[in-house]
């Protein structure tokens, strides 16, 4: 299932799927394959891509977990909120390359809810929030 389209500027942890998060993981994954098989186990660019695996699989069970949940209470959008930032900062760095989506940011708000409260008691919009 291919990621939804969503206004990349406004999107909250609730307009992102499962599909989003194995598209995120599957992407990570195969930058991290690709530095593992080009450098050998003994250099420390293996046994950082060794360590960005670890974090990857850790952070994957985690947010496979938190998006697998079917409700909607305000500990599972939270814990979608927080799981999914972790996972996005794995990707920072891979941003502009090809392949990266660009609904694989980092989100300000766990939901449109959240992105109104922002709003409401700054005075400000927030890019995160709806238009």
């Amino acid at each position: 299932m291919p990621p939804t389209s969503a206004p990349t500027s406004r999107l909250t942890a609730t307009d992102l799927t499962l599909a989003d998060v194995e598209a995120l993981i599957g992407f990570i994954d195969s930058k991290v394959s690709r530095l593992l098989s080009g450098q050998g186990p003994e250099t420390d660019a293996w046994k950082a891509a060794l360590g960005l695996r670890i974090a990857l699989n850790s952070s994957a069970k985690r947010v496979r977990e938190a998006y697998g949940r079917a409700d909607q209470s305000p500990e599972s959008v939270q814990a979608r909120f927080r799981q999914w930032n972790r996972l996005a900062m794995l990707a920072l760095g891979w941003e502009k390359d090809a392949g990266y989506d660009a609904r694989w940011k980092i989100v300000a708000h766990p939901d449109a809810e959240g992105a109104a409260l922002f709003a409401a008691l700054t005075g400000r919009r927030h890019p995160a929030s709806p238009a």
